[in-house]
């Protein structure tokens, strides 16, 4: 039997034995469409309690510019907690700039290496941070990861968080 009859063998016994084994429903399909952030120590929150969204262009010019925008938001923890934002940017880019964030928040880019630290992220609140890149002249696809740690801990280290992220968001990006 080819691939093709087979899956559609199985989705046919499934569907009637009345399983949902095959169908996500559209809430539980939009949840898992956004990415999470990790929970650092115990104090921190649970990684379910913070969201991060990731806007982006699909396609630029080669020597054009991206600019991504990252919104970070506090759902359901209470208390203060601090977020680490990391981005990891590939050698097509020639330069990263932050062009706007909030004054709670603090950044630095060394290299291709973006480091954000946003403090005072209170239940309901959200932040978002623009950054913008400057592509290359070499056509092909750029891949950025972006990752965020969650913490309660106001004086730790952005350079050990970063290790202890596991779970980066590849964006990619086709230069033409």
């Amino acid at each position: 039997m080819s691939p093709l009859t087979t899956r559609l063998g199985a989705m046919v016994l499934a569907m009637a034995l009345g399983g949902t084994l095959l169908v996500q429903p559209p809430a539980s399909a939009a949840r898992s469409a956004l990415p999470t952030a990790p929970a650092v120590s115990p104090t921190a929150a649970a990684p379910t309690d913070f969201r991060y969204v990731i806007s982006f262009p699909k396609h630029v010019r080669r020597g054009g510019s991206l600019v991504y925008t990252i919104k970070v938001s506090n759902r359901k923890a209470s208390g203060q907690h601090y977020v680490a934002l990391i981005g990891d940017f590939p050698n097509r880019f020639r330069k990263i700039k932050v062009i706007s964030k909030p004054r709670s928040v603090k950044c630095s880019v060394k290299r291709r290496d973006l480091s954000c630290w946003i403090t005072s992220l209170d239940k309901g609140d959200s932040t978002t941070v623009r950054i913008r890149a400057w592509a290359g002249s070499r056509r092909g696809v750029a891949t950025v990861r972006f990752g965020v740690i969650v913490t309660a801990d106001a004086k730790a280290d952005i350079g050990k968080l970063r290790k202890e992220i596991s779970r980066l968001v590849k964006v990619r990006t086709r230069i033409r």
